[in-house]
């Protein structure tokens, strides 16, 4: 017991060096204003002196939060700093005098206010999103789709919206619901801070779908015919988004609303041939790879 005592006073009576953390709290600010950015809400610091020293600050209970008063650090214009050198002040207030403030980690504290103002902007995703086996990401669902964010007029103009945190996510096969967190942007409170983001992936599946020839930029006294007068487009589409396409109601079979394959007449003219070039020109939402059978049919102009 003896030499476990010598020894306890001998290791206290040893010089140290130990991080210390103290809370800090901004004070009197006005009801009506608003803190826009994560103000840090703890100092760490580190001290150099004998241990029983050390061990009074650890033990005795934690040091005093270090409070400021709003109105003494704020411009005015929205903006606050509270320097180092306030912070090592009143520091040095609650320490022994034997006691060395050898450093602090926080070089300066800002902050950001506003007076309410605020506005609604939209929330996109961003990031890369991989889907497994024979599937493809039919849709991506923020929720909430937007928020509320807090700034100076200035900053809300050049706001237009608010990107999550880059994601990546790989091998995605079925619904997924992940909660991400929102880009944070300097002097910026945006409110919620997070978002649920819902992964709808869907297996995709060929199909095909006969599709009238149209003329398009065809003089008033012209009438082109074309052989065949439809023709197949092959294309990959999902299967949810495959049940919702309009279909024949007696055959089942699918119609090609939606789709729009033309023959353009100046091309006629420009590059006269036995077979006129056509183009796909529109697909319905949803539909990926769509690609004509053919790119040539035959055709005659007639005179009205």
């Amino acid at each position: 017991m003896l030499s476990g005592v010598f020894w306890l006073l001998m290791t206290l009576n040893e010089t140290y060096e130990k991080e210390i953390a103290v809370p800090i709290k901004l004070v009197n600010v006005p009801q009506k204003a608003f803190i826009t950015n994560d103000m840090i809400d703890t100092v760490r610091f580190v001290v150099r002196d004998k241990g029983y020293v050390i061990s009074s600050y650890l033990t005795s209970g934690p040091l005093r939060p270090l409070t400021f008063n709003f109105a003494t650090y704020s411009n005015d214009k929205g903006y606050g700093v509270i320097p180092q050198s306030d912070i090592q002040k009143q520091l040095l207030q609650q320490l022994s005098k034997s006691t060395t403030l050898v450093s602090i980690k926080t070089d300066k504290i800002e902050f950001y206010y506003n007076y309410g103002e605020s506005k609604r902007v939209p929330v996109k995703s961003q990031g890369e999103i991989l889907t497994g086996g024979n599937c493809y990401l039919s849709k991506v669902v923020c929720q909430p789709d937007s928020v509320t964010v807090y700034a100076s007029q200035k900053m809300l103009d050049s706001i237009q919206c608010v990107y999550i945190v880059r994601q990546r996510f790989a091998d995605i096969t079925q619904p997924t619901t992940v909660d991400v967190k929102l880009q944070q942007m300097k002097g910026v409170k945006i409110v919620p801070n997070h978002i649920s983001m819902k992964l709808y992936p869907d297996v995709l599946t060929e199909e095909r779908v006969e599709v009238p020839i149209e003329a398009e930029n065809m003089p008033d006294d012209k009438v082109l015919r074309t052989f065949p007068q439809k023709v197949t487009v092959h294309f990959a589409v999902g299967a949810t988004r495959l049940y919702s396409m309009p279909k024949n109601p007696q055959t089942k079979v699918l119609l090609p609303q939606g789709f729009r394959v033309v023959v353009n007449y100046q091309d006629l003219v420009d590059h006269p041939s036995d077979k006129c070039d056509i183009r796909l020109t529109a697909v319905p939402t949803g539909v990926h790879n769509a690609r004509l059978e053919v790119d040539k049919v035959d055709y005659l102009l007639e005179q009205k």
